[in-house]
């Protein structure tokens, strides 16, 4: 499972998918600590309820659903423009169990900066917005939002989505 570059090793950034009581968990953080395949992991956890329910709902064909499946560091985005439950996590997890991927220190903070910056719920109003009227107002604040952050690879980042979802 990881092996030669992919290991990972204390003071890596991780992506890690888990079945938490039949949801899907991501992790993403900073490994501490690594004994045999025990990582302790501090970062933030993310449970991506808003896409659930479209899916389970029969909504999330395609796309939505294929994320669901086979969550990853390159698609987990899809997973962040919908409502989710977060919180911070200081937790052991076995690798060997949980899909643990290496990530680099700038999609580490790139997709922390969508949690802290509240991103996910930015979004979700937006795309989620049942008139004209809600959606203007939901993207003005979006777009405010947008202007007012300073690191450049969330900026850019949060841009790309924006265009990708045709809110932009």
């Amino acid at each position: 499972m990881l092996f030669g570059k992919n290991k990972l090793k204390p003071g890596d950034y991780a992506f890690v998918t888990q079945d938490y009581s039949g949801k899907i968990r991501l992790v993403i953080g900073r490994i501490v600590a690594l004994t045999d395949s025990i990582a302790r992991i501090k970062g933030s956890y993310i449970i991506p309820v808003g896409l659930m329910e479209k899916v389970s709902a029969g909504r999330g064909d395609g796309r939505p659903k294929e994320v669901l499946k086979n969550p990853n560091p390159n698609n987990c985005i899809f997973m962040l423009i919908d409502n989710i439950e977060t919180g911070i996590f200081d937790e052991d997890v076995d690798i060997t169990t949980s899909d643990a991927k290496w990530i680099n220190e700038e999609r580490f903070h790139v997709l922390d900066g969508w949690i802290k910056e509240n991103l996910p719920e930015l979004f979700a109003n937006v795309l989620r917005a049942t008139s004209n009227e809600d959606r203007m107002q939901a993207r003005a604040v979006l777009m405010e939002k947008m202007s007012s952050l300073y690191e450049r690879d969330l900026k850019e980042h949060m841009y790309a989505v924006a265009r990708s979802t045709k809110i932009l």
